[in-house]
């Protein structure tokens, strides 16, 4: 055996280690920021459903149960004291490819796909609506946590097709 072989195995074995403790430490990372969520929810915003509507102010509650490399939230929204929709979100984080993948659940259209990936204190997700939704079957959601016990949803859209995207939705809901 060359002098060259135990190298290359020394220096494999310590690309192997180092990738082992880089996503163990990203899987910590993530299920730090994870926690954020965790706990009782409440608080309102507008949403507009489309674009010939005008928004309508929502009081929501939501409840955050994270676990290793995922987040459930579920809860309801309201609008004008007769309106009440479920709503819910479930994503898991995978280490290996760094992204989000999950559903959100609450459009009167059903359940969509999410994905998308973690920039500091913000998860930006693409959303599949399963059928269009003001023309098309994408959109964006940004769902940011500081830490601080506010967590702030927004949700970008066209509501003509073809149109500009703009903010079509923002919830801003505090820790109870």
């Amino acid at each position: 055996m060359s002098i060259v072989a135990p190298r290359l195995i020394a220096a494999a074995i310590l690309s192997c280690i180092v990738t082992a403790l880089t996503c163990g430490a990203v899987s910590a990372a993530e299920t730090d920021f994870l926690d954020r969520f965790r706990g009782n929810w409440s608080g309102s915003g507008k949403v507009q459903r489309e674009g010939a509507s005008q928004p309508r102010q929502v009081t929501c509650s939501v409840t955050g149960s994270p676990a290793e490399n995922r987040i459930s939230a579920q809860g309801t929204c309201r609008a004008a004291l007769i309106f009440t929709r479920s709503i819910g979100v479930e994503l898991a984080f995978d280490p290996r490819s760094g992204t989000y993948r999950g559903t959100y659940t609450g459009a009167r259209i059903g359940p969509a796909r999410l994905s998308g990936t973690r920039s500091g204190d913000a998860v930006n997700l693409r959303i599949e609506w399963p059928r269009p939704v003001n023309g098309d079957t994408q959109a964006a959601m940004v769902i940011r946590n500081e830490g601080r016990g506010t967590l702030r949803i927004t949700i970008a859209d066209n509501l003509t097709p073809g149109g500009p995207t703009q903010q079509t939705s923002e919830i801003v809901l505090a820790r109870r």
